[in-house]
């Protein structure tokens, strides 16, 4: 009963949240994961460290797997040359157990999720 009804709430969630709000969702849960790797990481516990990671590169695989670059122009184009950085620079710190490097990425990815939120609040705005 409990899960019929959590997903029904997802469900309309998504359906009545925008674009820019749902990117923003995705960027935050790709920074949770990301900050849950850090801490495996001085835990040293790498099954579930590796496993953050790898939760975190599936989002941003799908946030540049919807890429529109034929509408996006600069801006897709861009945006996959930033996806496909931070993509490099997890894996490498997850390879060398590199804290500072998934700090990086987490910075990266604030600040781009903060343009997302900005332009959905300046979309709010005009409708």
């Amino acid at each position: 009963m409990y899960s019929n009804a959590a997903r029904a709430y997802f469900q309309t969630k998504v359906k009545t949240t925008t674009k820019e709000d749902l990117v923003v969702q995705l960027y935050e849960a790709a920074i949770k994961f990301l900050e849950q790797a850090k801490e495996r990481i001085r835990e040293k516990d790498y099954i579930a460290k590796g496993e953050r990671i790898d939760r975190a590169l599936m989002i941003i695989g799908e946030l540049n797997s919807s890429l529109n670059a034929e509408k996006g122009g600069e801006v897709a184009k861009n945006l996959h040359a930033f996806y496909a950085s931070c993509q490099a620079r997890l894996l490498m710190a997850s390879l060398k157990l590199d804290i500072e490097k998934i700090d990086a990425v987490i910075n990266m990815l604030r600040q781009v999720s903060s343009a997302f939120a900005e332009v959905s609040r300046n979309q709010k705005h005009l409708q």
